[in-house]
């Protein structure tokens, strides 16, 4: 497959709603180590709001993308919520008018959301947050000349391995960051979410 259009991103929703509901507890589990305890109720009822919200109606990428990530910040009580809407219309407004994504137009469309986050947080790679696993993981899609198939494995790797690079980091954003050198030995929810995307887009190639 060379590209995902609109109906096939939609689909892709699903299925990333699809696995934070399976998912959920472990989110909260990590969550509770170093936060509020609400990360994996926060990004089940995120995703699954946007699946019957006004974004499934939209006929443009970009519009689709806009409306899910303010549907998300509206139906997550967290501050990834957030994160996620700076991300998503980062992305959005990077791929303008586009109809559909290559692999390439998808690392773009990551490396976008990083931007925005960075932009609008201060964050980087390397503080243990979210961007570490989706910063390779866009990495390798920008560089990758595969069909997606192939691509969105090897992005799923990267990601896998920059959350799992989280355990030996120390937070400094968020509540995490109240918790200084304890912090140290813990995954990062974050960087699970971000890795979790990935499976999901990967779960939907597989079908």
């Amino acid at each position: 497959m060379k590209s995902f259009n609109l109906a096939q991103v939609k689909e892709i929703f699903k299925e990333i709603s699809r696995v934070m509901d399976e998912n959920k507890d472990y989110l909260v589990e990590l969550d509770s180590k170093a936060g509020d305890g609400d990360l994996g109720i926060s990004m089940s009822s995120g995703f699954r709001a946007v699946l019957v919200s006004e974004a499934m109606e939209e006929t443009s990428l970009k519009k689709f993308f806009m409306k899910a990530g303010m549907t998300i910040n509206e139906a997550s009580p967290s501050s990834l919520g957030t994160i996620l809407f700076i991300a998503i219309l980062g992305g959005a407004k990077a791929i303008g008018d586009k109809e559909e994504l290559t692999v390439k137009d998808s690392g773009e469309f990551f490396t976008a959301c990083v931007k925005a986050v960075m932009g609008k947080t201060g964050s980087k790679r390397g503080e243990k947050t979210i961007l570490d696993s989706v910063i390779p993981a866009a990495d390798v899609l920008l560089l990758s000349e595969d069909d997606l198939e192939v691509a969105f494995p090897n992005a799923l790797a990267a990601a896998e391995q920059g959350m799992q690079a989280t355990v030996k980091m120390q937070a400094v954003h968020g509540r995490a960051a109240y918790y200084a050198e304890k912090s140290i030995g813990n995954i990062d929810g974050g960087a699970v979410v971000g890795m979790l995307i990935f499976k999901a887009i990967c779960d939907y190639l597989s079908k």
